[in-house]
């Protein structure tokens, strides 16, 4: 897949969760559903798997670790919570998105495709592109099944 369609991909999980889930009542996105969990309970997954991918590509672009400044490794923006509404968590998943993004605009084409370790940018980007599709149906089953 070309650079351009994958960036696409990126930027229209966040368009999609914008113009669809965000306008959805908070209380029914906090309902569970009989396959278990809620929405809610999906968006603050991708939100955190968003936070850990931009932090972890940041890292391998620029060659040097992010120190781990409190002994513990979940993705943090300072100001996520326990009682963030579900448009709290989209618009944090959009500030991560946003970086990821912006680093990828920016990447040497030969970039994309080095390897380091066992993948390369470019296939853990696929990767992504393809759990956003596969939360976003589940999402999308989830809102239709009330």
């Amino acid at each position: 897949m070309a650079n351009q369609e994958l960036i696409s991909g990126l930027v229209e999980t966040y368009r999609t969760l914008n113009m669809s889930v965000r306008t959805v009542d908070e209380s029914k996105l906090q309902q569970p559903v009989s396959t278990g969990g809620s929405v809610r309970d999906l968006l603050k997954r991708m939100r955190d798997d968003e936070l850990r991918f931009s932090q972890a590509l940041k890292e391998r672009i620029s060659g040097v670790p992010i120190p781990d400044i409190f002994g513990d490794d979940l993705p943090t923006l300072g100001t996520e919570t326990g009682n963030d509404t579900s448009a709290m968590m989209i618009a944090q998943f959009g500030t991560a998105r946003e970086s990821t993004l912006a680093m990828l605009r920016d990447l040497p084409e030969p970039d994309w495709d080095a390897a380091d370790g066992d993948k390369s940018i470019r296939t853990r980007v696929l990767e992504l592109v393809d759990n956003d599709k596969r939360q976003m149906d589940r999402i999308n089953g989830m809102l239709a099944a009330r």
